[in-house]
Parts: C-alpha cells; structure tokens; sequence
C-alpha cells in the first residue's frame, strides 16, 4: 500500500509539473505576446550582435558590444536557427520559455530534495514572472537568473565545484551574480573551508575558459565593456532620479534628461553627485545585508547553509537592496528577483511577495506606458517612479527584517530526493 501511495504522490507531481510548465508557455508564448505585452524589446540589438559574431567579428575588438561574453553566445544561438529577423525573433524567444522552463524544473527538484510545497515554489515564481510582465520575453536577463537559481541551488546542496561553475557562467552572461559570491563565502568558510577554495577555484577557471579568446588574441579590448559601465551616469529610472527630481522641486539644482550609454539618464549637479556617491551607497548596503545574512545564518545553525530557502532568501535580500542602491535600475532587472521570490521565509514573507507583486505592475505601468511622459518629465509620470522606487526600497528592507526574524526558526528539513 506504501508503495501505491508513493506512486500516486509521484504521478500527481509529475502532472502539476506539467501542467506548470504548458501553463508557462501559454504566458510566454500566449499572454507576453498578445493582450499582456510590451512595443519595445532588446531583440534587434541582440540580432545585430549575432549577425556580426556569425561574419567572423571578435565582439570587444571588432564591435562595441556592453554585455559579457556568454551573453553574446545566447544572442548568436537564434541567428544561426534563424537568419532572417523573423526567425531569429522567434527563435530566441524559443530560447527564453527553454530557460523558463528550466527554472520551474529546478523549483520543482528543489521542493522534492528540500521539502517545500512544489505547489508553492511554482506558484510563486509563476505569480512574480507574471507580476514583472512581458519584459521577461523581450530581454535577456532570465538567463543569468536561471543561472544564478542554478548556483544558489547547487550551493545549499554543497557542491562546491558545481556552484562555482554555474556562479562563473552566470557572471559571464551578466556581472550582477558576483554579488552572490560574498555569501556563499559567509555561509560556508566555518564548515567547509575546503569547499569555498574549490568553488573558488571552479569559478576562476570557468571564467577564464570563456574569457580565453580574448585573452589569447586581445585582451585589451574588454576594458571598453568595463568602462562602458563604469562611466555610465544616473539612470532616469534609478532611486537617485528620484532624489535628484525632489531636489530639483525644492531649488536645489536643475536636472536634465539626456540619452547616453544607450540608455535615458539624468544630469545636473545633484544627479552627478549623486553618481561619484552611489558607489559608496552601494558598498555600504552590500555590506549590511551580507552581515545580517552572515549573523542570521549564526543564529539558525550550521545547517543554515545547506537550508535552501535561507540561502534562497539571502540571495533575494542581496539583489532587493543592490537594486536600488544602484545608479543604473533598468525595469528588466526585477527579472533577476523572480527565481528567488518563492524561498523568501519569516515573518514578513507575505509582505515581502505583495511587495515584488506591487513594484513589478508598477514598473510595467511605468515602462512603456509612461515612460515618454517620464522622459517629458510629466508630474504625474515622475510621481509613479517615485511610487515604484519606494516600493522597491520597502521590499528590499521587509526582505532584510524577514530574514532575521527567521534566524532563529527551525531550518527546513533537507531529504534526498526520491529514487
């Protein structure tokens, strides 16, 4: 009887994982490219780069190219399947439901190695893919975050080589996931110093492996990449817009729109010097919440580490606040938070989930379909960015309460998966 009780629980499983995943690509391909969409998309950029790698061209040396080197591989994919724009815009959004669907199969043998509710993961991921809406489908930022939920998933199963490998690809499509190294680093250098040199190590290597063409015929030339982001000013979607905006209401300072570095920005003197401070603004938030993630996991024991919903949940708390502390927040970005909502524990899980629900509608209410009265610099408009980056920062700080008031709950049970 056991026996047929565990069969059924499996083929019930094994269903709803199905379904989920027709149901993810009735939003991606269906909803994101109908009635719940979006008349702007990444895609001819990534066509123009894959065009140009295809006729021999090294990207960094023989095109300006602002995106790392794995990037420029998922770019090149589709062209080779698809020649003509159409086909490759088909295709590489083929690409994008493949990478969603990877993510809800690793969020489905996470709740079966860890224990949580498949039911529950999926769902939140589905509600928050949802929440932050069709520019899931027209940029590329759920790559690295399928690579990153990769690593983090590999990490709490301790697999030192195999979670710096995933952390190494994962920075080589787009650099944000090097944030997730310092708390894989806080998280495992007491128990297992050994495993934090070997992930280190798989790292580097994997790094330099993808770097190797240039290193071996150019390496000169991704410095224009790293300047391109170092140089780069305050975005006009950013928190420090919004400071600067206030500011200029109280007669601080004028501000300016201006289009630079492919993207809309904001100039004057309070917005300048409000770029030469956020690096340190940015620091100075790592910082904190890699502390309270380093105290929290104290607390909770030494199976903190190996608690995927804590090290799912340190991995959101990390991204909410380097967001906004940053001074470039593109509204792809809240793309990166999606894989990680589901983990999210402690008391104020619920607020943190409506929270990501708000700020994602918000974003898409912003981007498109005010974002020219933003660039006109419209009250209304600027009132709603200043709503979406309020939100934001509430998140990132209910986020950071949850997670310490979690620290001293029982960790999840970890239970191997079934044969």
């Amino acid at each position: 009887m056991w026996n047929a009780q565990r069969t059924s629980r499996e083929g019930t499983r094994l269903w709803m994982l199905g379904g989920a995943a027709l149901g993810h690509v009735a939003i991606f391909a269906g909803l994101f490219r109908g009635p719940y969409s979006i008349p702007f998309s990444g895609t001819g950029l990534f066509y123009d780069y894959g065009g140009r790698v295809l006729a021999g061209q090294l990207p960094y040396r023989d095109f300006f190219a602002e995106y790392p080197p794995l990037a420029i591989g998922f770019f090149t994919l589709p062209r080779i399947l698809g020649d003509s724009f159409r086909w490759y815009y088909v295709w590489y959004q083929v690409e994008v439901i493949v990478a969603d669907l990877l993510i809800v199969l690793a969020l489905y043998l996470a709740a079966r190695r860890w224990g949580p509710s498949p039911w529950r993961l999926i769902g939140l991921y589905t509600v928050a893919v949802l929440a932050v809406g069709p520019i899931n489908l027209q940029q590329f930022d759920i790559f690295p975050a399928a690579l990153s939920l990769f690593a983090v998933l590999r990490f709490a199963a301790d697999d030192a080589i195999g979670s710096g490998v995933l952390l190494g690809l994962a920075v080589m499509t787009k650099v944000y996931p090097i944030l997730f190294a310092p708390m894989f680093v806080l998280l495992a250098w007491r128990q297992n110093r050994r495993g934090v040199v070997q992930a280190f190590a798989a790292f580097v290597v994997t790094c330099v492996l993808i770097l190797l063409p240039w290193l071996l015929r150019d390496a000169g030339s991704l410095r224009g990449m790293l300047a391109f982001h170092a140089e780069r000013g305050t975005h006009l979607d950013s928190v420090y817009s919004t400071i600067a905006f206030a500011g200029r209401n109280l007669g601080l300072g004028w501000v300016d729109v201006v289009y630079s570095f492919r993207s809309w920005n904001v100039s004057g003197p309070i917005p300048d010097a409000l770029a030469r401070g956020s690096t340190f603004v940015l620091l100075a938030v790592l910082a904190t919440v890699y502390a309270l993630i380093y105290h929290a996991a104290r607390r909770r024991g030494p199976t903190a580490a190996h608690d995927v919903q804590f090290v799912g949940h340190g991995a959101l708390a990390v991204l909410l606040v380097a967001i906004p502390a940053s001074k470039v927040l593109s509204p792809q970005y809240l793309v990166w938070l999606t894989p990680f909502v589901p983990f999210v524990i402690g008391p104020r899980r619920t607020a943190v989930w409506v929270g990501v629900a708000v700020t994602g509608l918000l974003t898409y209410w912003l981007y498109p379909w005010r974002y020219q009265a933003l660039l006109d610099r419209d009250s209304y408009a600027l009132a709603l960015l200043a709503a979406r980056n309020a939100a934001l920062v509430v998140t990132a700080v209910l986020a950071a309460i949850s997670l310490r008031g979690a620290s001293n709950q029982t960790p999840a049970t970890t239970r191997e998966m079934a044969p």
